[in-house]
């Protein structure tokens, strides 16, 4: 069981860094995108894909890593 889940983090890790690289960098910075507002959260199009991918990949990633924890003990 320990073993699959190995394998699952394993993949998972490298999607997350996949579609991280893939995300077009706003060069504002940060001030830009608080001073959006409504734009925070939001996306358009593939970038706003891209953005909901990585979210679900880093929760999936940092849950992995809690039940690996878990049953490594």
């Amino acid at each position: 069981m320990l073993t699959i889940f190995i394998i699952l983090f394993a993949l998972v890790s490298v999607g997350l860094v996949f579609f991280v690289l893939l995300q077009v960098p706003k060069q504002a910075g940060l001030s830009a995108s608080l001073g959006g507002g409504g734009d925070l959260f939001g996306g358009r199009g593939v970038e706003g894909g891209l953005v909901r991918i990585s979210s679900v990949l880093g929760g999936l990633f940092m849950l992995l890593a809690l039940l690996i924890d878990i049953l490594s003990r």
